[in-house]
């Protein structure tokens, strides 16, 4: 098992996030190419710089720590409304890629989510184990516009996606601090991603 734990232009973008905006289709473009779940999660430099995201629990200061860009296909998705960071990340996403989403590891390893968390078990001893672990995460997705809000919402098991934006760690005037793991290859209490998300593709539609 593995545990695992986004410019600057919004205002209510993820804030507010239970309710009809849940319910609410989200406009799209055609994205033009498939999305690649075999190739591996790109995370670069950033020279973005900090700014501050009205929320309903006032400003929080979002500090960009490297551009992101991941392509996957999602094992499970799990809704917050009422967790402590619920008005920040509305959903989390169990992403895998490279092999994993294909025959042998398909069919042979489950994931489920829980509190933030995310586990994968499997009972083939001959699966490459390290593989899996470094090739599924669970990914905090902290929404950069209202559309992407209702986008995410409809995203589930199965889908293909590709996400991009920024890796971020985020902090509020009454203390509340959360931060990202810079890492795939990590485990446990601080290794989920938190990623402020710019642009969603799903399926053949992209989302701004």
């Amino acid at each position: 098992m593995k545990p695992k734990a986004a410019g600057a232009v919004l205002t209510a973008a993820a804030l507010g996030l239970a309710g009809c905006g849940f319910a609410l289709p989200a406009a799209s473009v055609p994205a033009g190419r498939a999305v690649d779940w075999r190739a591996e999660p790109v995370q670069e430099a950033t020279e973005r710089t900090l700014f501050v995201l009205p929320t309903r629990r006032g400003d929080v200061q979002v500090r960009p720590r490297a551009a992101f860009d991941v392509s996957a296909v999602v094992a499970a998705a799990e809704p917050y409304s009422f967790d402590d960071g619920a008005f920040l990340s509305p959903v989390d996403l169990v992403l895998t890629w490279g092999e994993l989403p294909a025959a042998p590891y398909r069919d042979r390893v489950s994931y489920y989510q829980l509190t933030r968390y995310y586990f994968w078990r499997t009972r083939d001893a001959g699966l490459d184990l390290r593989y899996i672990a470094t090739h599924s995460a669970n990914m905090h997705m902290i929404p950069s516009t209202r559309n992407l809000v209702r986008a995410l919402a409809h995203v589930g098991s199965g889908d293909r996606v590709r996400v991009r934006g920024l890796l971020v760690d985020v902090e509020a005037a009454d203390g509340f601090r959360w931060q990202t793991s810079l890492s795939r290859d990590d485990t446990g209490p601080g290794a989920c991603e938190l990623v402020w998300v710019e642009e969603l593709q799903r399926g053949s539609r992209l989302y701004r």
